[in-house]
């Protein structure tokens, strides 16, 4: 029988810099900070990750390898060596003291080497750890550190962009990542140069020649001996640079005699012997109470693997994914959940909320409109795997004092500042405003930020992140423990509400520390943070505010529409000669297509179809199908507008509150329901007789003010055209400005024909309409439509070029992104199929112009709403309608708001030609168009 082999111990080495400045660099936006105000995020970061480290991974042996001030040779060898680097930040440079001393009283080796780097260092720990048959793992993001992988050494690495999970590189990754093996590694870097240490490398030689060479001759060395079988442009290259391609390589190459270790199993290296206790005294100091609490897990005689899965606030990376190798967090796991229901208690609680600065909250609620529902509970955490629910009703009887309640949870969050994380996070704040709580810190939406990292999704609800996101979790549903159809939840026991409400909260606080690394990793974290969670805030007060309607308005339309109505079926009877159902499908079919023969469409299950589209079509030939349209035209505003607004006035605040998607497009454009009001006709007398009943308050007057074209902007701008430049920055009409062009006549004689030609030409060829659906759009043969559409290419090249690099680059890539950095994914853009490829061409551009459109509103309004605030406005932003936003403005204010409105919307972005901005002023929205 074959005697078991122990395994081989593993020894961790931390690269200590580079550590440092990765979780200096995370928060930089939002610094952390002790109870003095001093910038403590490297230190935050540095034993948050280091603690995740000893818990997940149960190292044998660690070391952290650090640099010292001292000059290298290297510096010695070629002066401008890392020469470019700027001096490190300050408030960064004062905290590596207080790690060391960390370091120190806890008793975990650090070491570092006057003349050498720490790299050497590492490649030296690595040389006698392999010596002594010991694994070494090294924990770091430097790529130059790759060349020391071999069969007994691997890298643990941040993870990939698109990915969550650090990543353990051994060779087989190393090829996989880069082609080319570690011991290439070198040489490689000897090629392409390093602009981080100011490596030179050889001009003109880029990742995928050296890659090329290295594959065809192995080695630096063996690359020079090959010049002759290079091609002329780099054989001239490699001559002109030989000594710097051999200076690079000497740079590049690690030193492996620094320092030698005789035995890792020694207490100085040995995990079990470190006493995180020692530590609590200066994480206190530093505010770090999460850490502390992690340290606190460790009871006194149990071994490192006792660390408990409680997390610090904010992780400074990504969590290992542990359900299959046991090396991470299994985010499946149940959580721990309790309830609060002793005042002291809850009180104890959110001041260990307040000192660490951050939690997740959910409410529970009587309803789900959010503006006439009321706090039944409220569930909150700072950690994963437990959470707190705090009933103030359960199993239909009071628990909590309400008032007592808000009073604790206001000075958590207002005067605390606690910065709040939710799961639609704007419901929450406006449920609180309504409750008496004003001025919460909105400081992650994760909603809104899986939105941002799979846009084409359309899926955003917490059960279904959380199993797409957290190992396949499966969330309690709301009618696993509300039973009854019209049941509330003040009725659920207190057993199962607290189980519901608690691990809403866990959950949230789990999807926040994942999508985190995520955003990071993907570069977007600069577009939530900046852009889309300000915004939130923005679109909670512009709902809360609603806006006035005058229902007496909507009667008198509303009988002018019941009479039009029944004149038009009256019209549809005498000229097909007999009644008929309208709205009935099979009815229409029987008319349209048997008794007035005319030509059959698609054909869908109920027979062909009687779609908008098709009516559109058959309207050019026919007038029962054009009444058809004009009727249902009517119905819907009737439906949906005339008889629905006075409805969805709410009784407390005498308004209309609507409500905006934020993550409900793929391009990024605001969404609007309940009711939608971006769906009223803009240019119809019809809709402008809906909008007539929208008013402002007594004393006040709508102002409206509307991007020019912001669409065509964006695309002169991206397409770099100087025709559309042109046009724009003369400030000239755009359409008649293409008009004059397409049909070789000056601008001021273009036709309206000819200019509503043009107009449909912009903004068709804009977004891929075809020859066929322009044809059917301006009534024209299909061959002249095309004709339009290529002369339209032919004076406007740039624009030709800049869609087909659009598609060419997205078809590489499988992806899209604004001009501010909103990705998306269309992999049918790499369909075989032609039909598919086509619909995801279309789709790339579209998403670059309306995607950048988008972003440059939702800028213009942050900038717009900041000012107001600024300069004490009473002015208040009401509505977001496409390009358009409005103003309800004290009459006192007007010309100061046209001033400051115009001001920050024309400069929400600098591009090459100017942003221009229409307003107009009425007393109803309907005046303003």
């Amino acid at each position: 029988m074959t005697e078991k082999q122990e395994p081989s111990p593993i020894l961790y080495i931390i690269d200590g810099y580079g550590l440092i400045y990765r979780s200096y660099f995370a928060f930089i936006n939002r610094p952390l900070r002790d109870m003095e105000g001093n910038n403590v995020s490297a230190f935050f970061g540095f034993f948050n990750t280091l603690l995740m480290l000893l818990r997940d991974y149960k190292p044998d042996y660690l070391v952290v390898a650090m640099d010292t001030a001292a000059p290298t040779f290297r510096h010695v060898l070629y002066p401008e060596y890392k020469a470019n680097r700027d001096k490190a930040p300050e408030d960064l440079h004062a905290q590596v003291p207080l790690i060391k001393e960390v370091l120190d009283k806890v008793g975990i080796p650090q070491i570092g080497m006057d003349g050498w780097e720490a790299d050497d260092v590492i490649a030296s720990l690595i040389k006698s750890a392999s010596a002594q048959g010991v694994i070494s793992v090294m924990f770091t993001g430097d790529k130059d550190l790759l060349q020391l992988v071999g069969p007994r050494t691997r890298a643990l690495r941040p993870p990939k962009k698109g990915e969550r999970d650090y990543r353990f590189f051994g060779e087989p990754e190393v090829v996989e990542e880069f082609g080319i093996r570690a011991d290439q590694v070198v040489d490689y870097l000897a090629l392409i140069g390093d602009s981080s240490d100011n490596v030179p490398g050889v001009a003109g030689i880029g990742p995928k020649g050296a890659v090329k060479l290295l594959q065809d001759y192995q080695t630096l060395e063996g690359i020079y001996e090959h010049l002759d079988e290079c091609s002329k442009a780099v054989a001239e290259r490699l001559r002109d640079s030989k000594g710097m391609a051999f200076l690079s390589q000497t740079l590049v190459r690690l030193k492996t005699d620094a320092i030698n270790v005789d035995s890792f199993a020694t207490d100085q290296f040995k995990m079990d012997s470190v006493d995180w206790e020692k530590a609590v005294p200066l994480f206190e100091k530093s505010n770090a109470k999460s850490l502390v609490s992690a340290v606190k897990a460790f009871s006194t005689s149990a071994s490192r693997s006792s660390l408990v899965s409680a997390k610090p606030i904010v992780p400074s990376v990504a969590e290992p994914k542990s359900n299959q190798d046991g090396n991470g967090i299994d985010w499946s796991v149940k959580g721990t959940y309790h309830a609060v229901v002793d005042l002291d208690e809850l009180h104890v609680l959110l001041d260990e909320m307040a000192t660490g600065g951050i939690m997740a909250l959910d409410f529970e609620t009587t309803g789900i409109d959010e503006m006439t529902a009321h706090p039944v509970g409220f569930s909150f955490t700072n950690r994963p795997f437990e959470a707190w629910y705090v009933p103030l009703v359960a199993d239909g009887k009071p628990v909590l004092p309400e008032s007592e309640v808000k009073d604790l949870l206001r000075d958590c969050l207002i005067k605390r500042k606690v910065a709040l994380v939710g799961q639609n996070i704007k419901y929450d704040y406006k449920i609180m405003v309504r409750w008496g709580i004003e001025g919460a810190l909105l400081s992650y939406d994760t909603m809104v930020a899986a939105w941002i990292l799979d846009a084409a999704s359309g899926i955003y609800n917490m059960d279904y992140l959380a199993e797409k996101y957290l190992d396949g979790y499966k969330t309690i549903h709301f009618t696993d423990v509300v039973v009854e159809k019209d049941g509330q939840f003040s009725d659920v026991p207190l057993d199962k509400a607290v189980a519901y409400a608690a691990e809403d909260a866990d959950i949230t606080w789990r999807l926040y520390l994942v999508f985190q690394a995520a955003l990071r990793q993907r570069q977007m974290e600069h577009l939530f943070l900046d852009l889309e969670m300000p915004l939130v805030k923005i679109l909670a007060d512009m709902e809360l505010a609603g806006v006035r309607l005058n229902p007496d308005k909507l009667t008198e339309f509303d009988a002018e529409v019941v009479v039009r109505v029944a004149a038009i079926e009256k019209e549809i009877y005498e000229v097909v000669g007999h009644e008929f159902n309208i709205n009935s499908t099979k009815q229409l079919q029987e008319v349209l297509f048997v008794e007035r023969n005319l030509p059959t469409g698609k054909k869908n299950k109920t027979g062909f179809s009687t779609a908008t589209e098709t009516l559109e079509q058959l309207a050019a030939i026919d007038v029962v199908p054009r009444l058809i349209l004009q009727n249902r035209g009517l119905v819907k505003l009737k439906n949906t507008y005339i008889d629905s607004l006075p409805k969805m006035v709410n009784p407390e605040t005498g308004r209309i509150h609507t409500s905006y998607g934020q993550t409900g497009t793929a391009t990024g454009r605001l969404s609007s329901r309940n009711p939608n009001l971006q769906n009223i006709p803009i240019r119809s007398d019809d809709g402008r007789r809906i909008r007539e009943a929208f008013i402002p308050d007594t004393g006040k007057l709508f102002l409206s003010a509307d991007y020019s074209q912001i669409e065509l902007v964006v695309l002169a701008h991206m397409a770099d055209d100087p025709g559309l430049k042109s046009a724009f920055i003369k400030g000239e009409d755009i359409h008649s400005h293409t008009a004059g062009i397409i049909f070789n006549v000056h601008p001021q004689l273009v036709a309206p024909e000819q200019r509503r030609i043009a107009k449909t030409i912009n903004f068709g060829v804009m977004y891929g309409m075809s020859a066929f659906r322009l044809s059917n759009e301006l009534q024209i043969p299909q061959r002249k439509a095309k004709e339009f559409i290529e002369d339209y290419f032919a004076r406007f090249n740039g624009v030709r070029a800049f869609m087909q690099r659009t598609r060419e680059q997205a078809e590489l890539t499988g992806k899209v992104a604004t001009l501010l950095g909103r990705e998306r994914e269309v992999p049918e853009i790499q369909s075989s199929n032609k039909m598919e490829k086509s619909g995801g061409e279309r789709v790339v551009v579209n998403t670059v112009i309306q995607g950048t459109a988008a972003d440059i509103m939702k800028l213009a309004m942050l900038r717009v709403v900041r000012r107001m605030e600024k300069d004490g406005c009473r002015s208040r932003l009401l509505l977001q309608v496409h390009d358009e936003l409005i103003f309800e403005v004290p009459e006192q204010e007007l010309t100061n708001m046209q001033l400051l409105v115009r001001e920050e919307m024309e400069h929400a972005v600098e591009l090459s030609i100017p942003l221009r901005v229409s307003m107009e002023v009425g007393h109803s929205w309907g005046e303003l168009h």
